[in-house]
């Protein structure tokens, strides 16, 4: 089963997105768009794992629930990764507030998956929110910024961590959580 862990996003936030989204289609000629439902910030992608893994994978973030508060986080500035000519590899939305916090589940998490046999991620985190792939835009991408810029004056807390399954049904992407646990369970005892 092809699984990541990630922080998963309530109905009004994947709304706001939905809405972002359509904005940008309107100046888009072709590119493949995130499904509102699929909307989430990954954290770890894990790939294949065994049934068996489950356990050992819910038991880290249980306790890493156990031990954080809810991310207060807020819409920031459209970006891309990977363009090459006129197609964006990616198009996605970078966040700004708790990103100290953010980075700190991350690391963990990091640290965590090894241990129980994953490796580490060398890459640098850069917490973000996928739009869409293979984007061809009519427009210059400062434009495209600027068209949705008063969109992203969006706030919201992430506080549901869970291992989500990847899978293709029909011929679309679906994201299913495994297991999720809620941020903050202990936050009488502990206040990170």
């Amino acid at each position: 089963m092809r699984t990541f862990i990630g922080l998963e996003f309530d109905d009004k936030l994947k709304e706001k997105l939905f809405t972002i989204q359509n904005i940008l289609k309107a100046d888009t000629v072709k590119g493949s768009w995130v499904n509102d439902s699929n909307f989430h910030m990954t954290l770890k992608f894990l790939g294949e794992i065994k049934e068996e893994q489950i356990y050992d994978i819910g038991d880290m973030l249980e306790n890493i629930a156990y031990s954080y508060s809810p991310i207060q986080l807020s819409l920031d500035e459209l970006g891309y990764f990977n363009r090459k000519n006129e197609e964006y590899g990616v198009i996605w939305i970078s966040l700004k507030n708790e990103l100290l916090k953010l980075n700190q589940i991350y690391d963990i998490i990091e640290k965590e998956v090894q241990t129980i046999g994953f490796e580490i991620d060398t890459r640098r985190f850069k917490p973000h929110i996928t739009i869409g792939r293979r984007i061809i835009i009519n427009k210059p991408f400062n434009e495209i910024k600027e068209i949705v810029k008063d969109e992203l004056k969006y706030d919201f807390i992430l506080d549901n961590l869970a291992l989500m399954k990847s899978e293709e049904i029909m011929n679309k992407r679906v994201y299913t959580s495994i297991k999720s646990y809620k941020l903050g369970n202990n936050l009488k005892n502990n206040h990170r």
